[in-house]
């Protein structure tokens, strides 16, 4: 797949990291939303972007102590590890995927360089459904007003950016671009 950084095994177990995280988040009813791309990849492409290399998320900052309160079930009897990595959390698994676990005040980043992401008010809760590949996830509110400000003409172009590389690369979007990387068996 053109642009992809990750081989399809990594994409199957990111896959399969976050349908049992999202399964624990909502058993325990801790509030959490899709971000940056992930919730680019929920909206415009249905799953995962080809170019992405991680899932980023939010929780609010109070569902923080429930999150750590309950691990061992985030880890899944070791297979990943949850910890705290500055301001932000992550859930790891050995092969190098990784979710990012952002923690909100309020609809707010604490991290000054994600202050552009910041939700204005109604802009997040409450919260709506959408498809994440065959994983049913949570989007903001008002996700294509936010879309529209936080990402200059998302629908048509994508900016190419993965942990590897850091550099971005502004193209515009194909409709072979916007098909999901969906896992397979």
């Amino acid at each position: 797949m053109e642009y992809a950084v990750l081989e399809q095994t990594q994409v199957n177990d990111l896959y399969d990291m976050f349908a049992h995280l999202v399964k624990n988040l909502n058993k325990y009813a801790i509030s959490w939303s899709c971000a940056g791309g992930t919730l680019l990849g929920a909206i415009r492409h249905g799953g995962f972007i080809p170019w992405d290399d991680d899932i980023d998320i939010t929780i609010e900052r109070k569902d923080v102590p429930t999150l750590f309160w309950l691990k061992h079930h985030f880890e899944n009897g070791g297979e990943y590890e949850l910890k705290r990595v500055g301001k932000y959390i992550k859930l790891k698994k050995d092969n190098h995927v990784f979710i990012d676990i952002f923690i909100l005040d309020d609809g707010i980043y604490p991290q000054k360089h994600w202050s552009s992401h910041n939700f204005l008010e109604g802009e997040l809760y409450p919260l709506q459904e959408a498809s994440y590949g065959d994983i049913k996830v949570k989007v903001p509110h008002k996700y294509t007003e936010y879309l529209d400000r936080v990402f200059d003409d998302w629908e048509n172009t994508a900016c190419i950016y993965n942990h590897k590389v850091k550099g971005k690369k502004k193209i515009s979007l194909t409709t072979l671009m916007k098909q999901p990387y969906l896992p397979l068996s």
